[in-house]
């Protein structure tokens, strides 16, 4: 519209833009910064006829930072009430349609599966005759469907939700009174907010503010006392408190849920933790969507199940709580030498959390060794004898000492043991088929070092003389051979 005279245009940078609420889905207006096409536009409406000016009430630096153009309405909407329309005029499927601008396809599905919910689409996707009843409203098919199966009281309280986008309830009343079928039995109101908001049922916590919803989320409800169930139809996003705020609800039975959604109500066994204790609990109950409407502890859970959730809590905990982490990390660098896969040091944990419900049973399963012990019962008969005969735990010296090897994290097996246990052994002791030499660290008589090699040929030849002449002046009692190449 060009209105002759207009030479100047005070810009607020500022529109009322239609949204909806995203837990009830109804229409709500709220004041938003416009972009930099709309801030343009406006200034354009000075200078239809001639030069203007516009007289930003914000800065430039402002103005630049803002998006080019506005968000398209049809991305920003809840799509129920146009899904049904378009399902109205046979339509059936919506993303069939070729949008100038697409809605995002969760959208899309979400307003199905609300439209699902209240009735108005069969399992097959087409429109029900309750469902043709709700697009015969202007109005949400959350209150079209609360206008529907409450009737008089039902039309009054879809005004009075419809009336916070719309404007004055009374009038919106009249309409719909008009407009609403008429029915013969009007059910309870409450059932209606109900059938109306079937995903939006809560629970109170007992003792606090807070509600357990339907879909998993929590909200707080300040009023106290009254029904432990309730169905939420107007909820506010209240950053400053946390948790959203229920600002209109209606209070519900139980009872109810199984009455009219008997299908969503489910009998469901499983397990949790109890974190206080450690252990695993068998919990059994009756679950609406993602709440419990009631539930007992303390059968026997399924060890199935009960295995699972112990495996989990007890790789939180740490490994190192059940195993030596030391003899673990040398059971895989054996098994790397004998050319065996890792072991699945976590899988053998799972192994023995069979049959057990507790972290401390699991302690007492693996003590002394019992997580070494299921990885190695974990091995094929083949595996076993390969990694005992390629990557041994012990050697036999030449004096028939068993020596323990040791395999260090990050270096080479060794392999120590008192000088003379290797007199007789012309040769760096090898393992893993020969590809491995060992390191050899050779003790004197006080058990401390003398020489660490890996050429234990090129000790007794170059080395051992000088070390005989030392070691046989301070440790005259033990045998210091010339020739070491003989076993002593």
């Amino acid at each position: 519209i060009t209105i002759e005279g207009v030479r100047a245009v005070v810009e607020s940078g500022l529109a009322r833009v239609a949204l909806d609420n995203r837990w009830s889905g109804l229409p709500r207006v709220e004041v938003r910064r416009i972009s930099r096409a709309s801030a343009a536009q406006r200034a354009g409406r000075a200078a239809r006829t001639g030069p203007g000016r516009v007289i930003r009430l914000y800065t430039e630096e402002d103005l630049l930072r803002r998006p080019e153009h506005d968000t398209p309405e049809i991305l920003r909407r809840e799509m129920s009430q146009l899904c049904l329309d378009l399902h109205a005029a046979g339509l059936r499927d919506p993303h069939a349609l070729s949008w100038l601008d697409a809605p995002p396809g969760e959208a899309l599905e979400a307003a199905e599966e609300l439209l699902h919910r209240l009735g108005a689409l069969d399992q097959a996707g087409g429109i029900t005759a309750f469902g043709r009843e709700l697009a015969g409203l202007p109005l949400h098919p959350r209150l079209a469907a609360l206008a529907v199966h409450g009737g008089h009281e039902g039309v009054a309280a879809a005004a009075k939700l419809a009336a916070g986008a719309r404007g004055n309830a009374g009038q919106v009343e009249a309409q719909l009174r008009r407009m609403a079928p008429r029915r013969r039995s009007v059910m309870d109101l409450r059932k209606a907010y109900l059938l109306a908001f079937p995903d939006r049922v809560g629970r109170r916590v007992k003792g606090a503010s807070t509600l357990l919803m339907s879909n998993g989320s929590s909200a707080l409800l300040e009023a106290k006392g009254g029904s432990e169930f309730v169905v939420a139809q107007d909820i506010e996003e209240r950053p400053e408190k946390g948790l959203p705020v229920v600002r209109q609800w209606s209070e519900i039975k139980a009872d109810w849920l199984l009455e009219l959604f008997p299908g969503r109500v489910e009998a469901r066994e499983t397990v949790e933790w109890n974190r206080q204790a450690e252990r695993v609990e068998a919990v059994s109950g009756l679950v609406y969507d993602k709440l419990v409407l009631e539930e007992s502890r303390g059968a026997m859970p399924d060890a199935v199940l009960a295995a699972k959730l112990l495996a989990e809590k007890a790789l939180e905990a740490g490994l190192n709580r059940f195993g030596d982490p030391e003899v673990i990390q040398e059971l895989q660098a054996r098994a790397a030498v004998a050319g065996l896969k890792a072991f699945d040091v976590e899988a053998g944990l799972r192994g023995l959390c069979t049959g057990l419900r507790s972290l401390g049973e699991l302690e007492q399963a693996t003590r002394d060794g019992g997580l070494e012990r299921a990885l190695l019962a974990g091995l094929e008969p083949g595996e076993r004898k390969r990694l005992e005969t390629m990557a041994p735990e012990r050697i036999e010296l030449p004096s028939g000492r068993k020596a323990k090897i040791r395999y260090p994290a990050g270096g080479p097996p060794c392999v120590g043991s008192r000088l003379q246990d290797f007199f007789g052994m012309t040769e760096t002791p090898r393992i893993g088929g020969g590809r491995v030499a060992l390191v050899v660290q050779l003790l004197a008589p006080n058990h401390r070092p003398v020489q660490t090699t890996q050429d234990l040929a090129g000790f007794w030849e170059r080395l051992y003389p000088q070390v005989r002449r030392e070691l046989s002046r301070r440790y005259p009692r033990h045998a210091w051979p010339e020739n070491p190449l003989k076993p002593g």
